[in-house]
């Protein structure tokens, strides 16, 4: 595979292949974020991390905890979405016409990132924000290492679908995103030609 062939990798996912050894990233989807000239950064979606939304924003504002509590998410886990700088809040949610986009970019597909404190209480405050998640930290490459790893195997590129960040089971992110790649999540190799079956 040419070293040049995995341009454009965000927005998109990166499926971690089984032989991926990394404890960071071992059976991870990666929603990848940015993909430049400069490097790349992403976040792990499918790693529920020890704290609660509720921890996050008690250590904020009572009140927030308070309406997330009310709303039903004070229980929702907060991911793990990288090593780098894992005390970093992002907010991952789903933009709409009731949900407010201060300081968010939208990566396409219906979905939209932010990590301001006024992003994360205009979601908790909303009447009916839609999903969101909360993610700590985030995976970030140096210029031209992600390139390099999918070259050596290490992950399998797939198009952006929002769906599998608020639509499927934490837990059954990764075997969907490997089925939707056209491979059996029980193993499939990867080499430096690419993933076969």
């Amino acid at each position: 595979m040419p070293q040049d062939a995995p341009a454009g990798l965000a927005p998109g996912f990166l499926v971690a292949a089984p032989a991926l050894a990394d404890p960071n990233f071992n059976g991870s989807l990666v929603l990848m974020a940015e993909h430049h000239a400069q490097g790349a950064l992403g976040f792990v979606v499918n790693r529920p991390g020890p704290i609660t939304v509720a921890d996050v924003l008690g250590g904020l504002d009572a009140g927030l905890r308070e309406r997330a509590e009310g709303a039903g998410r004070a229980d929702d886990p907060v991911l793990v979405g990288g090593p780098v700088q894992p005390e970093r809040l992002w907010i991952l949610f789903r933009p709409g016409p009731a949900a407010p986009e201060e300081g968010a970019v939208a990566l396409g597909a219906g979905l939209a990132l932010g990590g301001s404190r006024e992003l994360l209480e205009a979601l908790v405050r909303a009447r009916d924000p839609g999903p969101y998640l909360l993610l700590l930290g985030y995976a970030g490459w140096a210029p031209l290492q992600v390139e390099r790893e999918v070259g050596e195997g290490a992950w399998v590129p797939l198009p952006l679908q929002g769906d599998l960040v608020f639509d499927v089971p934490m837990e059954k992110r990764w075997e969907t995103a490997v089925r939707r790649l056209g491979l059996d999540p029980a193993g499939f190799l990867v080499g430096g030609g690419g993933a076969e079956a």
